[in-house]
């Protein structure tokens, strides 16, 4: 799985603390990068790894925790399927050696699928810089796909959260419109929308946004 974001060597040179003027801190947001971290301000010790000298990360996104609810329930299910099955159904005329096999398959493909699923949460991430915006996306385990453009071509912001869930814990979709060969940029389902989009307006140079 190829690296999307990186700690610095501790014989690098510490860098200077970002220090960006109007950059509200939403309470939701973690300043300490950690493993499980969807929301995160400034984060510390945290390089991507196309980042320029002197570039600094502004935000760290990934969807909110709870979407992995579906999956880790569905995988529970699954993890006890058997159990009932050999309650239910009588496999006393299948050999031994056989029975253990399928046992072990269908947790090999059960757990494949959870691992499968987590990736695909832990890897898709969002990265907005003061100077660009980075879309990461790993439609598969092999394929990368990453889209970006500068914040100066960023023409349009909304937020959306539809829904009771959504609503009670505060995660939605961020819509960002461009002026750059991509068109358009979506964060889907991240933590405190709205506030990811007053951080991003916020980098935009003033004179762009009075055009």
């Amino acid at each position: 799985m190829p690296d999307i974001f990186v700690t610095p060597s501790k014989s690098k040179p510490k860098e200077e603390k970002i220090n960006l003027n109007n950059v509200s801190m939403p309470a939701s947001a973690k300043k300490n990068f950690g493993f499980l971290t969807a929301f995160a301000l400034r984060p510390h010790h945290l390089r991507y790894e196309s980042q320029e000298s002197d570039e600094k990360i502004v935000l760290f996104l990934r969807r909110h925790f709870v979407t992995n609810v579906g999956w880790i329930i569905m995988t529970f299910c699954l993890a006890i399927v058997p159990f009932f099955a050999f309650r239910i159904f009588s496999f006393a005329s299948i050999p031994f050696n056989f029975r253990l096999m399928i046992i072990v398959g269908w947790y090999l493909l059960t757990f494949a699928n959870a691992f499968e699923r987590f990736l695909s949460w832990f890897f898709n991430i969002h990265i907005v810089t003061n100077e660009r915006i980075i879309d990461v996306n790993f439609p598969t385990i092999l394929y990368k796909d990453i889209s970006e453009c500068r914040i100066e071509n960023v023409e349009d912001l909304s937020s959306k959260v539809g829904g009771f869930i959504r609503s009670f814990l505060n995660y939605g979709d961020v819509i960002i419109q461009t002026a750059g060969t991509l068109p358009e940029i979506s964060f889907g389902a991240i933590p405190s929308p709205d506030k990811a989009v007053e951080i991003i307006n916020d980098l935009i140079p003033e004179g762009i946004k009075k055009e």
